[in-house]
């Protein structure tokens, strides 16, 4: 494959070293349309082909690895786009000696969805959050945009489709006059989300359309929350991800978000804006949010990218040796 130009903006490509001859150019099309394509049989012998993006190789000699993400095309997405992700998804699945999926979750979806796929083929390996994330100095605090410095705020972090449920995140902080939102990542607002923000907050609202880590780190630490009142996830990241910087999480009680909260998380089973702010509300109790912050950090450290790693690596082992190779 012919790297992305961005790649090396990947905190962890940046640590791999390896010789770019290695990386191999497949088609003479942009990865738009070649991901959808099998992958060409290249070289001899027998190897291991694991794909970000439901690939297939030629090769029958390849042991082959898929991971499954989640089910968001199936649930929220219509016409040609569900229908092309949704084959070639099913046909990698069918094809596949071994399948990783993120969540219990997810491996649910995939068995109600997929109900002829064996079992026996199905690991899940949760993902992590990187070590960036962490508690700051009372200090480091400073650094805040001064107009949040002595103001509570909200965080929402992410993508803003419709099952993310970003109005809702407006609605329930709009109930809150003491409280700002404060939404990252996602690119920028559309302007439909742009009027009701300001419809509803008044400017009460900063929106970043993207942040590094290190910046992303210090809004985790200093929100009064983490609001995610997503209606589906295949895993969640930004849940892990504040818990490491001592965030507390208010989110939806659904899918994979129960799995990555533990019993660390703030869940509402009503996804409505007054059970949302009433939630935001009940953390002003210190010893509450105390309790919501220590259960916190020892649930983000049950996952770590170095654990992913390894599970992953011993997956590819336990693979490989099941396979059965032919001539």
């Amino acid at each position: 494959m012919v790297e992305n130009p961005c790649a090396m903006s990947n905190i962890f490509r940046k640590k791999l070293d390896f010789d770019p001859v290695m990386l191999i150019d497949d088609r003479p099309l942009p990865p738009s349309l070649s991901r959808y394509l099998a992958y060409p049989a290249v070289g001899g012998g027998q190897f291991l082909y694991h794909s970000s993006y439901y690939r297939r190789p030629q090769l029958v000699r390849a042991t082959n690895v898929v991971t499954v993400y989640d089910f968001t095309y199936e649930r929220f997405r219509r016409g040609v786009p569900r229908w092309a992700h949704s084959m070639q998804k099913k046909t990698a699945v069918r094809a596949a000696n071994g399948i990783i999926c993120i969540s219990e979750s997810t491996k649910r979806d995939l068995l109600g969805f997929y109900p002829e796929t064996p079992e026996s083929k199905i690991h899940v390996i949760h993902l992590g959050a990187s070590e960036l994330y962490k508690p700051l100095e009372p200090a480091d605090r400073q650094l805040l945009p001064p107009v949040l410095l002595d103001t509570p705020f909200v965080l929402f972090v992410g993508a803003r489709d419709s099952y993310k449920n970003f109005c809702l995140a407006l609605e329930s902080l709009a109930a809150l006059p003491n409280y700002w939102l404060v939404s990252v990542g996602g690119g920028e607002l559309k302007p439909g989300e742009a009027e009701l923000s300001q419809k509803l907050l008044q400017g009460r609202h900063i929106h970043l359309p993207a942040v590094d880590n290190k910046r992303l780190n210090l809004f985790y630490n200093c929100a009064h929350a983490l609001l995610y009142p997503s209606s589906y996830e295949g895993f969640g990241i930004p849940i892990i991800e504040a818990m490491a910087a001592g965030c507390p999480v208010i989110a939806a009680n659904v899918s994979a978000i129960p799995e990555a909260c533990g019993d660390a998380g703030v869940l509402v089973d009503d996804i409505r804006q007054d059970a949302f702010a009433d939630q935001i509300l009940k953390l002003e109790n210190a010893a509450f949010r105390s309790d919501r912050i220590g259960k916190g950090y020892a649930q983000a450290k049950r996952f770590s990218w170095e654990t992913c790693y390894l599970e992953t690596r011993s997956f590819y082992e336990k693979i490989w040796q099941e396979k059965e190779w032919k001539p």
